[in-house]
């Protein structure tokens, strides 16, 4: 008898699909390598801030993410949409529904990951809800360029959405390839 699989969760918008994010993606496909496990993404169709009327300029599609996420090598994506019933779960509900639904081994979000009602959640105490469910936790420092005052900022959809709605395709260009980015700075 075939062992049930239990995946590599990444867990995040991955509204555009950025440096930062793709740090998340590779982590979690080498540790499902690693674990012998699928790796897969619990994502959203649409940005959580729309349901709440703040809906930001799209930078990806969710069938261009998905199809780029699995062009990557994540074996499967569970984009759902997000509902008032999401949006008022608690951190550690969202954190058991996940389990229920899909009983993972670990969990892999970025140092910034926020989740639950009113995004109360966040990294760290994703990493304790996972110790008391006996859940792997790795958490991926952000990804970082040099600003153009030359100040090490985190690469991010927001600063992606800015140079976009400023018309500057070359700054958004140059956040969305990576530059000369680096983890942990």
């Amino acid at each position: 008898m075939q062992k049930a699989q239990r995946p590599v969760i990444a867990l995040g918008t991955f509204d555009g699909l950025h440096p930062g994010h793709r740090a998340v993606l590779r982590a979690c496909m080498e540790l499902a390598r690693q674990k012998g496990e699928p790796s897969m993404v619990y994502t959203f169709l649409e940005n959580p801030r729309s349901l709440f009327g703040q809906a930001p300029l799209e930078i990806m599609r969710a069938p261009e993410k998905i199809r780029r996420m699995q062009a990557l090598g994540i074996e499967r994506v569970e984009a759902v949409h997000f509902t008032k019933a999401l949006s008022a779960l608690s951190p550690e509900a969202f954190i058991d529904m996940l389990c229920t639904s899909y009983d993972p081994c670990a969990l892999v979000c970025g140092a910034d990951y926020s989740f639950g009602a009113g995004g109360r959640g966040d990294s760290r105490l994703l990493t304790e809800l996972g110790a008391q469910r006996g859940l792997e936790i790795r958490v991926v420092p952000l990804v970082t360029l040099p600003g153009e005052d030359g100040q090490i900022e985190k690469i991010s959809s927001t600063r992606i959405r800015r140079a976009l709605e400023q018309g500057d395709r070359a700054e958004a260009a140059r956040l969305m390839c990576g530059g000369e980015a680096q983890n942990g700075g």
